[in-house]
């Protein structure tokens, strides 16, 4: 099969098939039964749980399929972002930092707008406002820096991930084009090879941790890639029988680790491909194309709006379950993201006018020495990202430097069936490189139905957070749990916070005694800890 040039319609029709799984997935992923997705890490237990879910309740097929797969619609953006970008710089040749400019004045107001959005939604539906911890999460989004951070690319509203990457991305395409133009368009597969090396790299030395890889460029840059390989050879023939081994990727990438990270481009082939065999069909039906075209022309705004619009649609679904309750209430989300999308846009387009104004001329030199500047901070960041976990990982005996500090509460603690956190300590601590928490107690939770247990949190700052479940207890009985915690690029200049609680999200009763907590940290100038209090 010859492939076509994809046209402004197909963009926009890809576009809008993207974004309708995207938002159906981040609302039926809360909405039982889920099944858990494989979009930041890797599990068997999700594919399983899949099939299980599609046997066992096949009413339920709608938001089981989304619940599971929807997340693969980011493919989709991340591939045009590389082919329609590739497209225009071809007709049109530009500077780096006039090209960076261009891309900050139509992505940083869409940000901005849906920053204001959640803080309105959340004080609208909520009647909360922002505190110290959001407020650090809203400051680390302006700065397009979230991603960088270990927990912080989907603090505040989880879709808002892409916001990172998608800068990254456009950092890196100039000179992706300018590398292709100079040594042709293989010199990409060589990227891409480098891309998988980071993955596999994270994956294993991040105990299959795959966060920081895949929120940042260069976890995606096989689909970006291909993007701008379709773009550039205009004459590629793309074989019906690509579909046999994508597919096959696609599938070992469900069930066993090593395959885990050749899913995203594999599931980008697999679309291409499919769309490819109806794009004919999808045109003729104007019913189907021109709703589409239409969801992909907004596709933008309802992305940067839908994720904070999500839970009263997903508490309304959880209360009444059933099948055609979670239909209706997908459909009245989907309305209402974009009656929200229609009415930002005006905001949108004349923030964008004014700023389209704003003309800078940059000198040659001025040009390339931002982009050198640019791009060394990132390669800092990500050389720290390659060498942190073999440091923080494989050297938790924290002999180096280290400074420790043990808080024990000897009397009786109980957690009532109406509270949700229960307070076990809070301390500040230094600068340091690694955190390591110690925590042992006494725990009766003979009370608890099975399932139904509540999880001990470790949160610094919202930055690092852990759950572990408190085993069924007949009596009092000894439980012991340990964390280790490394500090990402920018958290090792600044204290912090460290909470641990008891989050009691099934609403039971449970005692606690004995309680111990040992914190030690060490590295980069650790200082004392100090102001703990239980």
């Amino acid at each position: 099969m010859e492939r076509k040039e994809l046209s402004k319609d197909d963009s926009l029709i890809l576009k809008g098939l993207a974004i309708l799984v995207i938002m159906l997935h981040n609302l039926f992923r809360w909405i039982e039964p889920s099944t858990g997705e494989n979009e930041f890490g890797f599990s068997h237990d999700f594919v399983y749980r899949f099939g299980e879910l599609l046997a066992s309740q096949p009413q339920e097929f709608i938001n089981i399929i989304f619940s599971y797969l929807g997340h693969f619609g980011v493919q989709v953006f991340i591939f045009l972002s590389g082919y329609g970008l590739t497209k225009s710089m071809l007709a049109k040749p530009t500077t780096w930092s006039a090209f960076m400019g261009n891309r900050l004045k139509k992505i940083y107001p869409l940000l901005l707008i849906a920053i204001a959005g959640y803080v309105l939604f959340s004080w609208a539906v909520d009647n909360y406002l922002p505190t110290g911890n959001d407020k650090s999460s809203i400051i680390y989004k302006l700065l397009i820096i979230h991603t960088m951070m270990p927990y912080e690319g989907i603090s505040l509203c989880g879709p808002w991930w892409f916001f990172g990457l998608i800068i990254q991305l456009y950092i890196l395409f100039p000179i992706l084009l300018n590398l292709s133009q100079k040594y042709g368009p293989k010199i990409l597969i060589l990227i891409v090879v480098a891309s998988y090396v980071w993955l596999f790299s994270a994956f294993y030395c991040y105990d299959h941790d795959l966060l920081l890889a895949v929120w940042n460029a260069p976890g995606h840059l096989p689909e970006f890639c291909l993007g701008m390989w379709l773009a550039l050879r205009r004459n590629v023939v793309i074989s019906r029988w690509w579909l046999l081994p994508a597919l096959a990727a696609f599938a070992l990438g469900n069930f066993f680790a090593p395959f885990y990270p050749f899913t995203f481009l594999a599931v980008t082939v697999i679309i291409l491909i499919c769309y490819n065999s109806v794009s004919e069909a999808i045109a003729r039906h104007k019913l189907i194309c021109r709703p589409l075209v239409f969801l992909g022309s907004i596709s933008m705004f309802l992305f940067a709006v839908h994720g904070f619009m999500r839970k009263p649609f997903i508490n309304y679904a959880t209360s009444h379950g059933n099948a055609a309750v979670s239909l209706l209430t997908a459909l009245a989300f989907v309305a209402a993201a974009i009656a929200v999308s229609l009415i930002i846009r005006p905001l949108y387009k004349l923030i964008v006018q004014l700023l389209d104004r704003i003309r800078i001329d940059i000198p040659p030199k001025t040009d390339k020495a931002i982009k050198t500047v640019t791009l060394s901070f990132l390669a800092v960041v990500a050389l720290y990202f390659i060498v942190s976990p073999l440091q923080n990982y494989h050297d938790i005996e924290l002999n180096q430097n280290q400074t420790t500090k043990k808080c024990r509460f000897t009397t009786d603690n109980t957690i009532e069936s109406g509270t949700q956190f229960s307070d076990i300590l809070r301390i500040k601590l230094g600068l340091c490189g690694m955190v390591k928490m110690e925590f042992d107690a006494e725990f009766d939770t003979h009370e608890c139905e099975d399932g139904h247990i509540p999880m001990l949190i470790t949160d610094i700052n919202h930055i690092y957070w852990g759950a572990f479940n408190i085993p069924k207890t007949d009596g009092f009985q000894k439980v012991h749990f340990e964390r280790t915690i490394y500090s990402g690029f920018f958290d090792r200049i600044r204290k912090k916070k460290f909470n641990i609680y008891v989050w009691n999200n099934e609403g039971v009763s449970m005692k606690f005694r004995n309680a111990e907590v040992k914190i030690s940290c060490q590295k980069w100038g650790c200082k004392p800890l100090d102001k703990h209090t239980n």
